[in-house]
């Protein structure tokens, strides 16, 4: 007895089909990078927290590797950043990866010093020895340093305030000449302090 399905001018078509929605998946295009884009973050007991979807579209830096870890769906989890050999501390014209914020956002940090929390993994592989945060806006860019033991854990940065503050800047830092070296962030909370 013979199935309707093996009958060839259902199973060429519908094999055809199939392969091509297995090639399209294997392509993974929900990972693909996307254009840079401002963001927003949650508001959580007066602090603007930044992790998932906060980190689907940072801004690049030419001297440093930027990955966004996302899950099958495309969902961002986390940020991965990793500095090029032969970069030392940032300087005050550096800009680093840029996470910019929202006009509402970017509202809620203009002016203020602030608290900066990072949550981050360490690399399995090539992990960095710190990071170095900063409010980006008008004027020169103040970073703040910070080493990065290598065990999960939570950075917190005392940043000055900085007018028209409008990103949030990241730079990995490592004192290796031979390969990149970087660290995974999984979230960012930014405390303004009061005037």
């Amino acid at each position: 007895m013979r199935l309707w399905i093996f009958h060839p001018l259902v199973f060429y078509p519908l094999s055809i089909v199939l392969a091509l929605l297995v090639i399209a998946i294997s392509l993974r295009p929900q990972t693909w990078p996307r254009e840079p884009a401002p963001i927003s973050g949650r508001v959580v007991n007066g602090a603007l927290v930044l992790d998932g979807n906060a980190f689907n579209s940072p801004y690049g830096d030419p001297i440093q590797n930027l990955t966004v870890k996302r899950n099958f769906w495309g969902a961002p989890l986390s940020l991965r950043v990793a500095v090029q050999p032969g970069h030392p501390a940032p300087p005050p014209t550096e800009r680093g990866v840029r996470l910019v914020l929202s006009p509402a956002d970017a509202q809620r940090i203009a002016g203020r010093a602030l608290t900066v929390d990072v949550s981050y993994l360490p690399l399995p592989v090539n992990a960095g020895s710190s990071l170095a945060i900063s409010a980006e806006g008008a004027g020169p860019v103040n970073w703040a340093t910070r080493p990065t033991p290598p065990q999960a854990g939570t950075l917190r940065f005392e940043l000055p305030p900085q007018a028209n503050a409008e990103a949030i800047g990241i730079r990995a830092i490592s004192t290796a000449a031979e390969e990149a070296y970087g660290i995974e962030i999984t979230r960012i909370r930014i405390t303004p302090h009061s005037f």
